[in-house]
């Protein structure tokens, strides 16, 4: 019976291989052939022209960087600042701007350029005077030393436009026939490791800036205005006023033929913590917001260590840590505080982080 079963098993076996065989020629076809269908991905453009330009507030009360003051005869400095006496002047300065809460300097505040994109831009940065008949535009400070005894008598100033560290370029009225605006352009690099490829089910494929890139990780760049005018002049003119300057700024994509040099690259993936500093108002009603950067790298804070105000912009005394909430990169001050503070005060707050350098902002009451 063992016996009869495997022969019965090789028989199955053999007429299974030989079926197989049968089937693979059953078709009496010469030829054969397929189409499958063709599938375009997409197309993603990958040359952002992005620059992220300096804005300046124009509501009521805001400080225009540019705002300058002259005193040539010092009357500043020989009253030790009475006039407000909680500002610090630069010594041997006699045009002064606001370049931070209560300081004021020769030198302006500097508004940043910032190319967030990922092509090469070219950056330029103008400024001009109004004509002022009783105050003469000159070329740089040492004309007030280098002039004949004569005309050092004459009511004289200064301003100059500093871009990147470049060497300032002279402002003047362009008014007047012979002058031209003061004019400086720079080429500031892109970024495309910034940026990634993603993807989304309802628009589809996109290129956009990779998530949590701190500004130091972009290519930048600072410009503002510096400025003194002749101690030695005469300004008794009756109704002498200082003429008003306007700064303006503009980008287009590098021209890589005709366009200016490019500034030295400076992105770092590295970048310390920051926040925006501005003047913020404050309703006392209502909680407001200050957004901070925690940094990036091995300059990154973790934590927010103390949010402190003052009133002076230098002296920090209460400590309002505890009644903020302090959520991913978002400080949200209390409401009801400051009370007896009057409308259209300023206070000072200064956030300290566990890694870099306090900042401090400016803070208007307004309600």
């Amino acid at each position: 019976m063992r016996k009869a079963n495997r022969m019965l098993a090789v028989l199955l076996a053999g007429t299974m291989v030989m079926g197989t065989g049968l089937t693979a020629f059953a078709a009496d076809a010469t030829s054969g052939n397929t189409t499958g269908t063709g599938e375009f991905e997409g197309h993603v453009e990958k040359s952002v022209l992005l620059v992220q330009l300096p804005t300046v507030s124009t509501e009521e009360g805001a400080v225009n960087p540019f705002t300058y003051t002259m005193d040539p005869e010092g009357l500043i400095a020989a009253t030790e600042g009475a006039k407000n006496k909680d500002a610090t002047f630069e010594t041997g300065a006699n045009v002064y701007f606001l370049s931070a809460p209560n300081t004021y300097t020769k030198d302006s505040k500097k508004l940043k350029v910032v190319n967030k994109g990922t092509v090469d831009a070219d950056v330029t940065v103008e400024a001009e005077t109004d004509t002022n008949a009783n105050v003469q535009m000159v070329a740089g400070e040492s004309d007030f030393l280098a002039a004949p005894t004569e005309d050092k008598t004459g009511a004289q100033l200064y301003l100059g436009l500093v871009v990147a560290e470049k060497d300032a370029v002279a402002v003047y009225a362009t008014g007047e026939s012979d002058k031209t605006k003061a004019s400086v352009s720079v080429g500031l690099k892109g970024n495309d490791k910034n940026y990634e490829v993603k993807y989304d089910e309802t628009s589809g494929y996109s290129y956009e800036a990779k998530a949590d890139v701190p500004d130091t990780a972009w290519n930048s760049f600072e410009f503002g205005l510096t400025g003194a005018c002749n101690a030695k002049g005469d300004y008794s003119v009756d109704a002498l006023e200082a003429a008003d300057v306007t700064v303006t700024w503009s980008y287009a994509e590098h021209d890589a033929e005709n366009g200016p040099d490019m500034l030295t690259e400076n992105a770092k993936e590295d970048a310390a913590p920051s926040i925006d500093v501005k003047e913020y108002d404050y309703d006392r009603t209502a909680t407001f917001d200050i957004v901070a950067s925690f940094g990036a790298g091995a300059q990154a804070a973790t934590k927010v260590q103390s949010v402190k105000i003052g009133t002076d912009g230098k002296t920090f005394g209460t400590d309002l840590t505890s009644a903020c909430v302090i959520q991913s990169n978002k400080i949200t001050f209390p409401s009801g505080k400051l009370t007896t503070a009057a409308v259209g005060d300023k206070k000072y707050v200064q956030v300290t982080f566990d890694k870099g350098e306090a900042v401090v902002l400016t803070l208007t009451i307004t309600k």
